[in-house]
């Protein structure tokens, strides 16, 4: 799981929708990622901490150890809140999309000064620095957003540099007996590309490796690309990075592929409209819509159809007791969905996408996911997780997400994958 700092008041008030005492004083001491949400089962199996969401916050401290920490914290694991007693690791890789636009890497990123990180801050996992041979990336000229397109040769320039990294990465690594597990990072442009890659770092010694700029690939490159690789991963462990692909996670088994990372699930609960909440049959919901008031763009909407702010307000109130009633029995299920539409009306959207929505959200009340599901998240907040209403309801619903992802029977996935799998088997056997 990559980390982006997403955390959740865990003494959040939700009636009153108002945060606890501790988290005003000290939000990041007093919050908790996902895996202190769920005590009793994890929600992943590592997290992925890029350096460049860090840079300003790791330091050197003037004693005479050189000890580095990240928010006072001279352990990854401490920063992360991982209890001791977690089997959870931490993969630490530079986070090279930061720097895409620049010709090298900066030398925050040399190899002696990442290696020298992990080690110091107990990382389980290291990837060598890399630069990412990508076809296009967003930069601006001019104060402009535009693509720019990267040659071939210059991907295949960051390609071999980042080959050459990678073999300084891992001599470094056995030179100075640092006790993090090495990972080499394998670049390519299309399969010949990736598997000259692979090769290299095997002959470097690596025996984990990650594939870099898959993002910019569909599902069926990929496993062109994985079934090029394939013949010569026995006893290699396999990392996809920013890859996330659920039609294709057996084949991506069967291939090599033994770790991914993605923010995909967590994303969802609040960047879909149909698919929010993942429920352990494989079915997605929508979350029910009910902002708060004080939302900007709300209030526009608001004035330019002349409803005053306080009438706002109670529509806002009447929509979330309203949802409140129907959990509680005493309002039926078409009143309810009378009260959260004459709100969600106010945002803005077609009317088309709003007779959508509105089916979905039947479906959700109807349904009662939340008291289906086993998770601590959902037995302790249960339709708020299905509310969609700010911060603490949104990312406990994403927390959600990759929980059911990671321990629910996944079959569901697999039938398409099976199917896809045959077509893309004869287009590469022509």
């Amino acid at each position: 799981m990559p980390d982006w700092g997403d955390r959740v008041d865990p003494d959040f008030n939700f009636l009153k929708d108002s945060y606890s005492a501790e988290h005003d004083i000290n939000p990041y001491e007093h919050d908790q990622y996902s895996h202190g949400i769920y005590k009793n089962s994890q929600p992943y199996d590592g997290i992925l901490l890029s350096l460049s969401n860090f840079e300003k916050k790791i330091r050197l401290t003037n004693d005479d150890h050189g000890q580095l920490f990240i928010k006072n914290k001279p352990n990854v694991k401490d920063y992360l809140k991982i209890p001791k007693s977690s089997s959870i690791a931490v993969m630490g890789d530079c986070g090279a999309y930061s720097y895409v636009a620049q010709p090298e890497p900066p030398e925050f990123y040399s190899v002696e000064h990442v290696a020298e990180i992990y080690s110091k801050l107990k990382f389980d996992l290291g990837v060598s620095p890399d630069h990412i041979a990508i076809k296009y990336f967003l930069t601006k000229e001019n104060n402009k957003k535009i693509y720019k397109k990267v040659s071939l040769k210059e991907r295949e320039r960051r390609r071999i540099l980042t080959l050459i990294n990678s073999g300084e990465f891992i001599n470094l690594v056995h030179e100075k007996r640092y006790k993090f597990r090495p990972i080499g990072v394998a670049q390519g442009y299309n399969p010949l590309s990736y598997e000259k890659s692979v090769k290299t770092l095997l002959s470097q010694g690596y025996d984990y490796i990650a594939l870099g700029a898959l993002v910019q690939y569909n599902d069926k490159e990929i496993l062109k690309i994985l079934k090029r690789i394939q013949p010569f991963l026995n006893g290699i462990d396999l990392h996809l990075f920013g890859v996330l692909r659920p039609n294709n996670i057996a084949q991506f088994q069967k291939l090599g592929v033994t770790s991914f990372d993605s923010t995909s699930y967590l994303r969802k609960a609040w960047l879909r409209s149909g698919q929010n909440y993942l429920a352990s049959n494989g079915k997605w919901y929508s979350a029910i819509r009910v902002p708060y008031s004080n939302n900007k763009k709300l209030i526009a909407t608001a004035e330019d159809h002349n409803i005053p702010l306080e009438q706002l307000k109670t529509l806002e109130i009447n929509a979330y007791n309203s949802l409140m009633k129907y959990v509680n029995g005493t309002l039926n299920l078409n009143d309810t969905l009378t009260n959260v539409m004459a709100y969600d009306r106010l945002l803005i959207r077609s009317s088309k996408g709003e007779e959508k929505l509105e089916a979905r959200y039947r479906n959700t009340l109807l349904d009662k996911p939340w008291e289906k599901c086993s998770c601590e998240i959902c037995q302790e907040n249960g339709i708020d997780v299905l509310i969609f209403r700010g911060t603490n309801r949104n990312k406990r619903r994403g927390f959600h997400n990759i929980w059911t992802f990671r321990n629910s029977n996944l079959e569901f996935f697999k039938t398409k994958a099976d199917e896809d799998n045959e077509v893309l088997n004869a287009e590469i056997k022509t």
